[in-house]
């Protein structure tokens, strides 16, 4: 399984493919080392709305249930998040990034426990 890291180099935002390794394996499928949330949400959201520069508010995984979402990085990367992909928003501090919503959707927010490094290496 994959995700796309989200991070600040440097103060630029950048993408970053991750991969979550699966280590415990079990009757149901094979699973991953748990990762500790603090807080889980559920989000809607509305199409052609934009979040103009901005930092992530807290180290958080998005799970893109439905609907699109461009994000541009600082550093001038775009990626269109759709259904069923995972994005870890942890670029904390910088310049950040732009949010829009090409169409309505719904996801689920974690909230991580602490700022994870390399986080399911």
């Amino acid at each position: 399984m994959e995700y796309i890291e989200l991070l600040s180099v440097d103060g630029v935002s950048t993408f970053k493919k991750q991969k979550i390794a699966s280590k415990i394996h079990e009757p149901l499928g094979d699973y991953s080392e748990p990762f500790q949330v603090r807080q889980l949400f559920f989000r809607e959201f509305d199409e052609h709305r934009v979040f103009d520069w901005h930092c992530a508010p807290r180290a958080q995984f998005i799970f893109y249930l439905a609907g699109e979402v461009k994000i541009t990085t600082s550093s001038g990367e775009q990626h269109t998040f759709r259904a069923g992909d995972i994005l870890l928003a942890k670029d904390l501090c910088g310049k950040g990034h732009v949010s829009e919503t090409l169409t309505p959707g719904r996801a689920v927010i974690a909230v991580l426990d602490h700022n994870p490094v390399d986080a399911g290496q």
